[in-house]
């Protein structure tokens, strides 16, 4: 799922983005982020005299200071505390939400699968993590740091209520081979029962905006998934 807003727009690259491309495009401001930016690529662009802001929120307020810092220097302040202010009301309904389930039922534990095979997974110290505590959903990573790449035998310990997975066009036949011809998976009862939710990868994977979109899918689903 691409950005509406980024169609006919010039492509920079991935982690390692052209600079030459860049210069050519010769940008009033250059905005990097720390996890999805090669370091040692946006150092160059700010020693070639553009200027450079780089987010790398790793919990919910972190995100929003950093729609805060973009905003301000784009010299768009009032458009991004209003984008603030609507995202943290957004959570605020989303929690009610959860937590109008969580009166009804249990809610389920939720693991989020960012990749499935080796298992990685979105622990209590990523983004993702704070996004599972701040909406009061119990993550079934449990205390296992940011990223960790888990085992299977790990996985069927926890016994997720619900795996979570981004959805993108370049895992899609990853996700399919895992879940269709990888034993493995058969021994974590979510997964061999079709406990599984697919959230687009743009809404997320990455610390920005969306991520609220991604915890009202959620909501969505655990809502309908209680009796």
């Amino acid at each position: 799922m691409d950005l509406p807003g980024a169609a006919g727009k010039e492509r920079i690259g991935g982690f390692s983005p052209d600079l030459e491309r860049i210069v050519s495009l010769a940008p009033d401001l250059v905005v990097a982020s720390r996890d999805g930016t090669d370091r040692a690529a946006f150092e160059r662009v700010r020693a070639l005299g553009f200027p450079v802001v780089v987010t790398g929120g790793t919990t919910l307020e972190g995100i929003f200071g950093d729609i805060t810092a973009v905003g301000g220097a784009l010299g768009a302040e009032g458009s991004a505390k209003e984008l603030v202010a609507s995202l943290r009301g957004r959570l605020g309904r989303a929690r009610e939400r959860i937590a109008h389930s969580s009166r009804r039922r249990a809610l389920p534990s939720v693991l989020i699968l960012i990749w499935p095979d080796p298992p990685v997974v979105a622990g209590p110290a990523s983004f993702l993590g704070d996004l599972l505590r701040q909406a009061g959903i119990p993550n079934a990573a449990g205390e296992a740091g940011e990223w960790p790449r888990v085992s299977f035998e790990t996985l069927a310990r926890w016994d997720p209520g619900l795996i979570v997975r981004p959805e993108t066009r370049e895992n899609a036949e990853a996700f399919r081979q895992a879940f269709g011809a990888n034993p493995l998976w058969k021994l974590v009862p979510a997964a061999r029962e079709g406990r599984v939710v697919s959230i687009p990868g743009n809404w997320l994977e990455r610390p920005g905006p969306r991520l609220i979109d991604a915890l009202e899918a959620l909501a969505d689903r655990i809502g309908t998934s209680l009796p």
